[in-house]
């Protein structure tokens, strides 16, 4: 069998466009068959075994201020995630909506680093198999949408909108850099009215584009 980490943010771990509670922080969130990573089981079959590592509001490496919850950190809580779940064959990253907050006011270029310190780390890690490195894919986020909504103003604006727009061309040079699989969800997905999070139908979309990225990735071997 297989094992495939999904490592990532609130569409990975699949919360429902809208549903957030803003004073516990915590939003309602889809069932596993319809989630991208319980689909992505589903095609991918009993050969294989789909490990969910979704967060809400993971960014790639900065630690929160404005709302501080337990580490939202991505490159700091890596390492504990990877060895938690060893041994591992893929691990697929889908990460850097959450550093285009206002909070953060990173660049897709320092989002595009944070990342490559995450792939560097997993292929020079020991967490697949026979103490071998797990292979990556990484996706690209899709870009988010500005509504007028004061839930979306409290975290993001108009720089935020333009710097996950871009993020898609900066990964897709890092893969190729890092002889990483990519797959861009701005291509493939649909966000829902609240600007951030994928719609129900897409995560099926979504879940169909990482199998057949996968599929491909086996037949290489």
């Amino acid at each position: 069998m297989q094992n495939i980490l999904c490592y990532g943010d609130s569409n990975t771990w699949g919360n429902i466009a809208g549903s957030r509670n803003m004073e516990l922080m915590l939003a309602k969130r889809f069932d596993r068959n319809v989630r991208w990573t319980g689909v992505l089981q589903k095609l991918l079959g009993d050969d294989f075994y789909v490990i969910e590592a979704g967060l809400n509001g993971r960014n790639t490496s900065f630690d929160e201020t404005k709302f501080v919850r337990p580490s939202r950190n991505g490159l700091a809580t890596l390492p504990l995630i990877l060895e938690m779940n060893y041994p591992i064959d893929l691990v697929i990253f889908m990460l850097g909506t959450n550093d285009a907050m206002i909070d953060f006011n990173a660049t897709p270029e320092q989002t595009t680093l944070a990342m490559q310190k995450m792939l560097r780390f997993v292929k020079t890690s020991h967490f697949g198999q026979n103490f071998q490195a797990p292979n990556t894919l990484l996706i690209a986020p899709a870009p988010i949408h500005k509504i007028n909504s004061n839930d979306f103003n409290l975290f993001f604006d108009d720089s935020s909108i333009a710097k996950t727009k871009g993020l898609a061309t900066h990964y897709a040079k890092l893969a190729a850099q890092e002889s990483c699989t990519f797959l861009d969800a701005g291509q493939i997905v649909k966000v829902g009215d609240d600007g951030v999070h994928i719609e129900a139908d897409s995560h099926k979309d979504l879940a169909k584009a990482i199998a057949s990225k996968i599929q491909k990735m086996i037949l290489k071997k």
